[in-house]
Parts: C-alpha cells; structure tokens; sequence
C-alpha cells in the first residue's frame, strides 16, 4: 500500500456563486411573507411591524439551518462534493495518514512476530485500512478545486490563457498530463506534436 496521495484530477463541481440555491430560495420566501404580514396586519405600530418581520425572518434562517441539517441525509454521495479543504486541515490529514500506514506496518510486523492472532490480526488491520482509505480520499478530494485554483492563478500571472491540451499517450498505452516530457508508467521521454 502506497502512502503517496494521488493526483488525480475530478470534475469541475456543478455550481457556481452567482447561481441561485435554496439558500436563496428560503431568504425569498422570508422576504415574501414578511412583506404580506406587514401588509395584512392591522394598523399597527412600527415596533409590531418590525418584530412581526423580524420573527418572520428568524423562522426563514431556521429553515435554512434545517435544510442544511437534513440535506445531507437525503442527498446522494456524489452531491455531496467537499470544499477544498485548507491548509491546516490538510496538514492533520497527511499526519494522520502517515501515522495510519505506520500503525498498518506495525500491526504486519507483531502479527509476523507472533504477537497477534490472525483472527486480532484481521480485524485492527480491516479497520486501520478503511481509516487510512478514507483519509486519501478526503484528500484526493480536496484536490480537484485547488489544481483549478491554481492554473488559473499561474496563467493570470503569465498572461496566457489556461493550458487545456489533450492528454499525451505514450506507446505503452498510457495517457499522461499535456505537459508532461516522461510516460508515468514506464518512463521513456514523450515526444509532442
């Protein structure tokens, strides 16, 4: 089991900012129901008013903040794409990860020892596996926005546009990075068009 974090590069997400989201949808109806209370309510004073719309718009937030609760429960895995997570949080996740194949080389040493049953044995190692799993796919995850972050950064600051090419594949058969100069599987030197 390799400890590198892959470089695998994932679809854009869906969404943009300026797309609308339900978010904006519950701000709307907020909106819209407090202006039709405001409007029906009998000639009142403004402080009524200000707290009918006010109670209105916290009941507004409380949907959003049961939306967000539930959404995910319901929600296929796929729409449920991560942020690029950040630095601090990348680091604890690469430290985890190498203390998790630590112990997975650990655990392979006492069991060829002799110290564990194979029975102990399976089990430890069936759990450390799908943490160390899960960890490289929070990471591999966390991956796709900032490759997208920066190449366009870097071509902002050399004034060219994003380098889109097709994929070179080598005569092994393997498709590598457009600007690539050696095959990542057998390493022999690309030749470009």
């Amino acid at each position: 089991m390799s400890s590198a974090t892959s470089t695998k590069v994932l679809p854009p997400k869906g969404g943009s900012s300026d797309t609308f989201t339900v978010g904006h949808l519950f701000v709307l109806l907020s909106l819209l129901a407090a202006t039709v209370a405001v409007v029906m309510s009998r000639p009142s004073t403004p402080e009524s008013l200000i707290l009918i719309s006010i109670t209105i718009g916290a009941a507004g937030f409380a949907a959003v903040c049961l939306y967000r609760v539930l959404a995910p429960l319901v929600a296929p895995a796929s729409a449920l794409e991560q942020e690029p997570i950040g630095e601090r949080l990348r680091a604890d996740l690469e430290r985890e990860k190498a203390l998790t194949l630590r112990s997975i080389k650990e655990l392979e040493f006492d069991r060829a020892m002799g110290k564990l049953s194979q029975q102990d044995f399976d089990q430890m190692a069936a759990r450390l596996r799908a943490r160390a799993i899960g960890i490289m796919k929070q990471l591999d995850a966390g991956t796709s926005s900032y490759r997208d972050k920066i190449e366009k950064e870097l071509a902002a600051r050399v004034g060219n546009k994003p380098v889109s090419g097709a994929p070179l594949t080598c005569a092994c058969g393997t498709a590598n990075d457009h600007d690539a100069r050696f095959c990542k599987s057998c390493g022999t030197k690309l030749v470009t068009a």
